[in-house]
């Protein structure tokens, strides 16, 4: 072995050379970094939609299922309550606007239904059960 590498002064594979032989430090004008730099695209801002406007949503299906026993006037005002609430800015979001629709659909269900229900007693055609 060397006698550099034994006392412990060995520096690396240039430790030889003089001085003016190796490189000089490139300055951080010099440096180019636009020759690899690759603009990422962004991911598309999504609008997180809010909790009240897919409660609302929800409400607006439940209130149709429903409306045939009167869950449409729960369940639809509920829905309609919930997009108003989620309202933002002047606006609907998506699942508000859904929602609202639903509810509005849901109660006007109902309220048919309850119609038809008022019409086929008063003109004795549903029977309600009984002896006679």
């Amino acid at each position: 072995m060397d006698q550099d590498h034994q006392n412990g002064y060995y520096d690396g594979p240039s430790a030889g050379l003089e001085q003016d032989t190796r490189p000089e430090p490139l300055k951080l004008e010099e440096v180019n970094r636009d020759w690899n730099y690759q603009e990422m695209p962004k991911q598309p801002v999504r609008s997180s939609q809010s909790n009240m406007a897919l409660a609302s949503l929800v409400m607006g299906i439940i209130g149709i299922v429903t409306s045939c026993c009167y869950g449409g006037f729960i369940f639809g005002s509920l829905g309609i309550i919930f997009a108003l609430l989620s309202k933002t800015e002047d606006r609907f979001e998506g699942y508000a606007m859904a929602g609202l629709i639903t509810s509005v659909i849901g109660i006007v269900l109902a309220v048919l239904l309850g119609i038809v229900f008022l019409i086929l007693v008063a003109a004795g055609e549903y029977n309600t059960g009984g002896a006679f």
